[in-house]
């Protein structure tokens, strides 16, 4: 009876549709008037994830091996959806914050610069630890694929080893920064939120032209994402590469096709549904990997995620006092946390999002760069 229920919810879409309809209840129970939002979908996901890696026998293994892949596609898709939205949306708003812009951006290159010298400083310590091992726990730490994906191609031979390091930290990094972040937004006080007002609803049920355009976004992000730099080979990703694409067509849009309007309620829906789906799959492998605890790999994670928070938290209270109000915004972005910006779904304004998208893309650009300078 219970394997045939655990065979029932391996199924990739009923697994789908039931981490969604229990990550939305959890996501609205609130603790102190903190609730994790969207996000629920996330740690349901992890959940089950575990769940099944400790209760499905070998004899299922060639299914759940299926359900994995089928639920790493919905990662890729919701990534790529979730990502042109906010490229999308950020070019359309940056004429309104371009100077903030600049200085998230600063601020999310120097949060990963901070995890990058304390994994330096960890490795010059503890010589028992493998380094390949240790540039995973510093990806996992700021939830960052791309750069997962980079350290792999550059340690080819011994990418088992970072793909571990990185199962170890990434679950911890996530947690902790979906927290903090929500933590923040719950301290600061801010002006009323207020809708983008790039668009004009009144074609909301036209939602043709943004589907086209989010897939042309996805396509060149992706194109570019693959393409190495010649001289310095390195490439952006596809996270990235995406990024930049959405945000300089729109820009482009804002500025040059006064005659083209987009609806921000279909964009913000897309938006929300690719977040879901890129919850629903990451979670659950993630939730998969970690099997096998090690307490050094695990604790060094936490130690960076933590570092490279705080380290955000100083710049945003201190030394660029003006953007505190939107601190949790530049953290979510400068550890590269796409789960944490969806926690904070219920906070979002054009400016947060503006915000978010330059922090994350500092973060990813510094941290690729100087992956490739330190291998």
């Amino acid at each position: 009876m219970i394997m045939t229920f655990l065979t029932t919810i391996n199924f990739p879409i009923n697994l789908l549709f039931i981490i969604i309809s229990l990550g939305f209840l959890l996501g609205k129970i609130k603790i102190k008037n903190i609730s994790l939002g969207i996000a629920g979908v996330l740690f349901v996901a992890i959940i089950i994830g575990l769940f099944i890696s400790r209760t499905v026998s070998d004899t299922y293994l060639e299914a759940v091996i299926n359900t994995k892949n089928t639920m790493k596609i919905f990662t890729k898709l919701g990534s790529s959806l979730f990502i042109s939205v906010i490229g999308i949306q950020t070019g359309f708003s940056i004429k309104k914050h371009s100077q903030n812009a600049f200085i998230a951006f600063i601020i999310g290159g120097i949060m990963s610069i901070s995890g990058i010298m304390l994994t330096l400083l960890i490795s010059t310590l503890d010589k028992n630890i493998s380094y390949p091992s240790l540039l995973g726990v510093l990806c996992g730490s700021l939830t960052s694929t791309p750069g997962l994906s980079s350290v792999c191609e550059a340690l080819s031979n011994n990418s088992s080893e970072v793909v571990l390091g990185y199962s170890f930290s990434y679950l911890f990094g996530v947690i902790f920064t979906v927290l903090f972040t929500q933590i923040l937004s719950h301290t600061s006080t801010k002006s009323p939120n207020f809708s983008l007002s790039f668009s004009k609803d009144s074609n909301s049920n036209k939602i043709y032209p943004e589907l086209i355009f989010i897939a042309i976004v996805s396509l060149l992000g992706n194109i570019l994402g693959s393409i190495t730099i010649p001289y310095i080979n390195i490439s952006l990703g596809n996270t990235a590469g995406t990024l930049l694409i959405g945000f300089i067509l729109g820009y482009i849009i804002q500025k040059k096709i006064s005659g083209l309007y987009f609806s921000s309620n279909v964009l913000n829906t897309l938006k929300t549904f690719g977040l879901t789906l890129f919850f629903a799959g990451t979670g659950f492998d993630a939730g998969y990997q970690t099997i096998n605890f090690s307490i050094k790999p695990i604790t060094y994670g936490i130690i960076i995620t933590l570092c490279v928070i705080f380290s955000g938290i100083f710049l945003c209270k201190v030394i660029f006092r003006r953007y505190h109000l939107y601190s949790e915004f530049i953290i979510a972005g400068g550890i590269t946390s796409s789960p944490a910006y969806g926690a904070l779904n219920s906070q979002l304004n054009s400016e947060g999002t503006n915000l978010f998208s330059f922090a994350y893309f500092g973060a990813l650009l510094f941290l690729i760069i100087c992956i490739q300078i330190i291998i």
